[in-house]
């Protein structure tokens, strides 16, 4: 009887707290039905509680219009960055928007609990700190999926790990040769228009009038820790709204890349295990260079228009040569590239990052004197597992020596590299990796002024195509000059990424495009090697038109030196073997997510 007394006293509340929760739990639902998906309803457990969790604080905020304008602001601005990819045509699925729906309610819940906490502080110095603080954390949370809406501002495309990573796995002047190339007017008008929506919505947040205190004391510490503990579950279980799963993707990736280095020990004592890990062949010398950002798709040796590759456009027609016409990069940034390329880690294996053996270490473990020069930066291990494969070289040079963020150059072109190539008078069997500046942007910094040579088209493709011409140059120097000795064997180039000049979107991996991952691949061999090994020289030939992504490097690499007892390979990825069996359907590029195109 005292409950139905109870009730009958405060039906019009009952009634609104039952509506709050059915209108909430709904207008989950319906905005899921919206989204064209296969998958399934999403959290409709945690719909209610969060709708529960909603009729407290309006109870508490005695259903102030105020704060349900600024509740469903709020919550809508939280949801519109999950339905944002759809503009972009990318598929979102129902438990992504579910999440952004229940963080930035819950959100705004969790903290509008603590400011009306807070405000019925006696003591007002703190409850004017404390309500300060609330507000900063407030607009803080807002940045999440500002930032989201900002980045779609100034690129048109949704920002993802892989763009976040950029920032880990690129030096400074990488970024600012980027940003260099942006519209800066959209960048600062997209940045003021994001203060603008945090002054305006903090603005509508501050003005929110406290109810005085009109129930118990306990009813209102009862409502408030359920508040609290409702909505910050819903956040801490929100891990498939699109800024979360950036952070957690990110996270991994980097864990994933500071175990690489740690594990190293590791590895090299499970090579000292491995049975018949040795020189099969009659070894020698190979120099495998690593170019940066050249795309095929702007080289004459594969019909660009303009004749920038006057040297391997005349090699490739001699017998010692092969260019490979349907090479493709496994990624458009240089670190998740290389550290597949130069390790057993691929699209199509299973293998853990940290386990994967390096090309290097397998050289180097079967007898190969080994050599790493670059006109790279150096960055930590902690940064790039790029270096810490480069670590394990016998004989390291790194040229480029400057570090930080305050210019985009390097302190030398890469001709200097030339002059930097080892004395291998006395050496039997060697494996030097070189890694170029290439053509990586800013263009005009990866030539001498007296290289000019292009005119007529727009000036960043004049530039980068004078920087493509440069390279064919350093190609030619490298070559010439390491084929003199009487132990050369091969010569090996490929490029890490290709570049998108025509729309200047350079090799931003959420701006796609299919010129990023063109790539070239050239080899060239000693008439030794050609003979030694003619039945590997022939099926390389007999593939000079094969589809390839230059993650099963290591496996082409492994038997072109020779060595037997290489773990982790596979007849199928291996280009100089008959039973080569990848095609254009089966490989992948940006780690599996993007067909070749």
């Amino acid at each position: 009887m005292q409950i139905l007394s109870y009730m009958r006293r405060h039906r019009q509340t009952i009634f609104r707290s039952v509506l709050c929760i059915i209108l909430f739990m709904l207008a989950g639902i319906l905005i899921q039905w919206c989204i064209p998906s296969s998958s399934s309803f999403a959290f409709k457990g945690r719909l209610f509680y969060s709708g529960l969790a909603l009729a407290f604080s309006l109870f508490l905020w005695n259903y102030s219009r105020f704060y349900i304008g600024a509740f469903c602001l709020y919550t809508i601005i939280f949801l519109s960055s999950s339905l944002m990819p759809i503009l972009t045509g990318q598929h979102v699925q129902r438990a992504e928007v579910t999440a952004a729906y229940l963080i930035g309610s819950a959100l705004f819940l969790f903290f509008t609990d603590l400011i009306y906490i807070g405000r019925h502080i006696r003591k007002k110095s703190l409850c004017r700190v404390l309500d300060g603080f609330l507000y900063v954390c407030l607009g803080t949370a807002l940045l999440f999926p500002l930032l989201i809406w900002g980045y779609y501002a100034v690129s048109g495309h949704v920002l993802s790990a892989t763009i976040v990573l950029t920032l880990f796995q690129t030096n400074g002047s990488e970024s600012l040769a980027y940003l260099k190339s942006q519209n800066l007017s959209i960048w600062g008008g997209t940045f003021v228009a994001l203060i603008f929506i945090l002054i305006g919505l903090g603005s509508v947040v501050y003005r929110l009038k406290t109810p005085s205190i009109v129930y118990p004391k306990k009813i209102i510490c009862v409502l408030s820790v359920l508040i609290l503990a409702i909505s910050g579950h819903a956040v801490v279980k929100a891990t498939d709204y699109l800024p979360v799963r950036i952070a957690t993707e990110t996270k991994d990736a980097l864990h994933q890349y500071k175990e690489y280095g740690k594990a190293k020990a590791q590895r090299e004592a499970r090579l000292q295990q491995l049975q018949g890990l040795k020189i099969a062949s009659n070894g020698g010398i190979f120099v495998l260079v690593i170019g940066e950002s050249e795309t095929r798709d702007h080289m004459g040796a594969y019909g660009y228009d303009r004749d920038t590759t006057p040297w391997m456009s005349e090699e490739a027609q001699k017998p010692e040569a092969i260019l490979f016409q349907n090479a493709y990069s496994n990624h458009t940034l240089t670190v998740p590239v290389l550290t597949y390329a130069l390790s057993e880690k691929n699209q199509y294996n299973n293998v853990p990052l940290e386990k994967a053996y390096s090309l290097m270490e397998i050289a180097k473990a079967a007898g190969y004197d080994t050599f790493w020069i670059s006109n790279q930066r150096k960055y930590g291990a902690w940064d790039t597992p790029v270096a810490e494969i480069a670590s394990t070289a016998a004989h390291q040079a790194w040229l480029n020596e400057r570090t930080g963020t305050h210019d985009l150059r390097s302190d030398y072109y890469d001709d200097v590299l030339i002059k930097a190539l080892p004395d291998l008078t006395n050496e039997k069997n060697a494996l030097i990796v070189i890694h170029l500046m290439g053509c990586h942007g800013s263009y005009a910094d990866r030539y001498p002024e007296d290289w000019k040579h292009y005119s007529g088209k727009s000036d960043v493709i004049d530039k980068y195509d004078n920087a493509v011409r440069h390279n064919d140059y350093v190609l030619q120097q490298i070559y010439e000059k390491l084929k003199e000795n009487p132990r050369f064997k091969g010569f090996i180039y490929f490029s890490d990424h290709g570049e998108d000049v025509e729309h200047n979107y350079g090799h931003e991996a959420s701006k796609y495009t299919a010129t990023m991952s063109h790539i070239p691949l050239f080899m060239a061999f000693s008439p030794d090697f050609q003979a030694e090994r003619a039945q590997t020289v022939e099926t390389l030939r007999s593939h000079e038109n094969s589809y390839w992504t230059n993650d099963l490097l290591y496996d082409v690499m492994t038997d072109i030196l020779g060595i037997q007892g290489v773990p982790g390979t596979d007849l199928n990825w291996n280009l100089a073997l008959s039973q080569y069996s990848m095609t254009k359907d089966t490989l992948r590029t940006l780690h599996g997510k993007q067909a070749l195109q």
